[in-house]
């Protein structure tokens, strides 16, 4: 495979992380638990702002059960691949709602996110987001 073929590759790959971002982000919205669930690796690991950490099973009751996504939009989101691996970082505008109180939040962060290709396709294995 020559530079270009390599390069087009990523491009690809970029694309596909950025389709299935958005993907997640629609899901939040509508509460698709069975979405999220084919979106992330069995072995993820989701790091809130707040500092929480997750594993799948966490994360999913957390959506299921906690947390009303109101909207969930990305900005500038940057795609680096490698081999198997692609690394994507940028901007997630948020509003929650705390299933429990009514209380709303407005979340600005940055985030880090690693997708591993899988056999089914590519499934995101690591979230941490950072207040801005």
């Amino acid at each position: 495979m020559n530079a270009i073929d390599r390069n087009l590759d990523a491009a690809e790959v970029a694309a596909e992380i950025a389709r299935l971002e958005d993907e997640r982000c629609r899901a939040l919205v509508a509460a698709d638990v069975d979405a999220l669930d084919a979106l992330v690796a069995d072995d993820v690991i989701h790091i809130h702002a707040n500092g929480k950490v997750d594993d799948k099973p966490a994360y999913l009751a957390m959506v299921r059960d906690q947390i009303a996504f109101l909207k969930a939009s990305r900005e500038g989101l940057a795609v680096r691949v490698q081999g198997d691996m692609a690394v994507a970082v940028g901007r997630l505008l948020q509003s929650i709602e705390m299933r429990a109180t009514g209380q709303r939040i407005d979340m600005d962060v940055m985030t880090t996110q690693a997708w591993r290709r899988e056999a089914g396709g590519w499934r995101q294995v690591t979230f941490q987001a950072t207040n801005r």
